[in-house]
């Protein structure tokens, strides 16, 4: 058990969408393995979309001047 093993944390992106796109055929024809080698595919893609779509919100505007309604 000398040799690497690799996990989708350390792959390119090219890579990674190469390899979900081929296990996902692989687990439409039936295999279960591909199955769930595509899921931790995929799931490692959605978590680099999420992480790289963070952006920090700019701070609420406050109401506490005047309220949303008016009273007559």
């Amino acid at each position: 058990m000398s040799e690497s093993m690799t996990t989708p944390a350390t792959l390119e992106d090219s890579e990674l969408q190469t390899l979900a796109a081929e296990w996902r055929i692989r687990a439409m024809q039936g295999d279960q393995l591909a199955h769930r080698m595509a899921q931790a595919l995929e799931a490692e893609q959605r978590r680099r979309i999420r992480d790289t779509g963070l952006q920090p919100l700019p701070p609420a505007r406050s109401s506490a001047s005047a309220p949303w309604w008016k009273f007559w």
